[in-house]
């Protein structure tokens, strides 16, 4: 194993240990929501890391690390969605002109503020479970162990066989996003569009670990890459809230069915709900046309055949 490969995952998965056990607490306390999602970012950044650098640790360690990181992104997820979609709703309800959507927006948000109160156990119960199975700390001791040893070596990580072997994780991931990108054709193909946005993520945490050995070079190319995940994120959004809705008119009718034996008080909440619907529907086709634009642009200038040549592909 190349030192310099060793050196670079130390780094990299020491600074995304850290910044995930600076968060377990901020996720317990639920105060601010900005602590989920920091804390989910950082165990998506340590997959990709342990995925990339899977070679650099023993192999069980390796496979209980993944497992531990894996479960704890997952039970982030809902928690993250929800906190989301309520920030969005308080800004809807601050600013709305029409009072006869009130009704139906509230009733949605007093909803979802439920969910979110009921997930927040789980949540704790994943930040605890990662906290005392010392994941996070045998991550720090391990690549402190790796960062020290380079110190009395006195070497960086921009060995040549490090360089290369980053380059072909980003060209590999590059790949994958292109096998995907027929799907903006059809602005419905839903599931090839989630694909596509995993792609594109795994991508991003792929160029951002190898930065440190393009001097630069890769820059340009992330902030590319961040402006078409943040597109398709509002895409993947969108349709996460019209499900939701939906979810939610088909369970708000029954319990009022079942609360009062018929379905017009049903009525007062729809206009709110159609309010929402129509908003997120045309979100989504705003960031659907701008992505395809931008997408345009990438391939007009011959972004994707320039990132493949600073990273040792072909032109």
């Amino acid at each position: 194993m190349d030192s310099g490969y060793r050196l670079l995952a130390a780094k990299y998965i020491r600074r995304q240990a850290r910044q995930l056990a600076g968060q377990l607490d901020g996720v317990r306390a639920a105060d601010d929501i900005e602590f989920v999602h920091r804390a989910r970012v950082a165990t998506r950044r340590l997959r990709a890391a342990l995925e990339m650098f899977a070679d650099c640790f023993a192999p069980k360690r390796v496979k209980r690390w993944r497992k531990a990181i894996r479960r704890t992104t997952a039970s982030l997820g809902d928690a993250r969605d929800r906190d989301v979609q309520i920030e969005y709703l308080c800004g809807v309800l601050a600013t709305l002109d029409s009072k006869e959507c009130v009704p139906g927006i509230a009733a949605v948000m007093v909803r979802w503020e439920h969910d979110r109160r009921r997930l927040q156990p789980k949540v704790v119960k994943a930040m605890d479970r990662l906290q005392a199975k010392g994941i996070l700390r045998e991550m720090r001791r391990k690549t402190k162990a790796i960062l020290r040893k380079s110190k009395t070596a006195a070497q960086g990580p921009q060995t040549p066989e490090t360089i290369a072997r980053a380059g072909r994780h980003i060209l590999r991931r590059m790949d994958r996003l292109l096998e995907l990108q027929d799907s903006l054709a059809n602005p419905y193909d839903r599931e090839r569009h989630h694909a596509m946005r995993i792609a594109l993520k795994r991508l991003r945490y792929t160029m951002e670990i190898s930065q440190p050995l393009y001097s630069g070079r890769l820059d340009e190319a992330i902030k590319a890459i961040k402006r078409v995940q943040t597109l398709l994120g509002d895409v993947h959004d969108c349709d996460v809230w019209l499900e939701h809705l939906d979810g939610f008119v088909s369970a708000e009718r029954g319990r009022i069915m079942a609360t009062f034996g018929r379905a017009d008080r049903f009525q007062r909440l729809r206009p709110g709900i159609e309010y929402l619907q129509e908003d997120r529907r045309s979100r989504r086709r705003q960031a659907f046309r701008e992505l395809v634009e931008y997408w345009a642009e990438l391939d007009g200038r011959r972004f994707w055949k320039e990132l493949a040549s600073i990273t040792g592909g072909c032109n």
